[in-house]
């Protein structure tokens, strides 16, 4: 469980200081504590299912958000897809500019 309370600290601290969203793959017996870490930190959660046992545990900001996120694509296809997730995850715009330009050159 140390390891998981120092990742999602670490997580929370980005979120608190500007990014917009984090997430992390949970075995479903620390969720509890996870739920705990985050409200010291007023912030949100959301958990979703990953895989038997295992839950994805999102941490934000800003109750919007939610929204969002239940609404990212499984598989991102366009660019707008792609934009999107990069800047939720907090990547600059070059960043996903030269994503987008490596991964156009494999279609």
């Amino acid at each position: 469980m140390e390891r998981i309370e120092g990742e999602l600290s670490a997580y929370c601290y980005q979120v608190t200081r500007g990014k917009a969203v984090a997430c992390m793959a949970v075995q479903e017996r620390y969720v509890q504590k996870c739920i705990v870490i985050v409200s010291r930190e007023n912030l949100f959660h959301m958990v979703a299912p990953l895989s038997d046992g295992w839950v994805t545990f999102w941490v934000y900001k800003y109750p919007h958000m939610l929204e969002i996120i239940k609404n990212i694509p499984d598989k991102p296809k366009t660019v707008t897809d792609h934009w999107v997730l990069g800047k939720l995850f907090g990547y600059d715009e070059l960043s996903i500019s030269d994503f987008l330009i490596k991964e156009g050159r494999k279609r």
